[in-house]
């Protein structure tokens, strides 16, 4: 292409999306994912439920998850899931709005999750995103550095 001029590429085109659930483990230093096809409430307290079983498994009397402000975090169903929650294992503590550089998820995780499998790559289905983004975090497994 010359200077100045971008080249038009047809392709097929999709607004489907994949989301993914990252809570990073400390002092454990792993990650645990988990992969929906929307974003909302249900399915993030389905990943707090993923949570739960990961600590009882391990004897962790108190959790604590350190979340921003996203609608689905801080929804109606969320935050009564979390209030049943926060009396047994859990703790939750909010990050201040509009702070996505306090959230250490999107710093260290998604970021490059999105630059090294995201961005500048055609996958020809859903299911085969998923599985190079399972692939990605299984492969890190552990806190990324910065």
């Amino acid at each position: 292409m010359r200077k100045g001029e971008q080249k038009k590429l047809l392709h097929k085109g999709s607004k489907k999306k994949v989301n993914v659930f990252i809570t990073l483990l400390y002092p454990l230093n792993g990650i645990k994912f988990t992969t929906s096809k929307t974003r909302n409430s249900n399915d993030f307290i389905h990943h707090l439920n993923s949570i739960k079983r990961y600590v009882r498994k391990r004897n962790v009397k108190r959790f604590i998850i350190v979340i921003d402000n996203a609608s689905f975090h801080v929804g109606k169903k969320s935050r009564q899931f979390i209030e049943r929650q926060s009396e047994d294992w859990l703790t939750v503590l909010f990050l201040p709005t509009r702070s996505p550089f306090l959230n250490l998820v999107e710093t260290r995780v998604n970021r490059n999750l999105k630059k090294d499998i995201c961005a500048n790559y055609n996958y020809e289905t859903e299911e085969n995103l998923l599985c190079f983004i399972r692939q990605y975090l299984r492969k890190i497994g552990s806190w990324p550095k910065l």
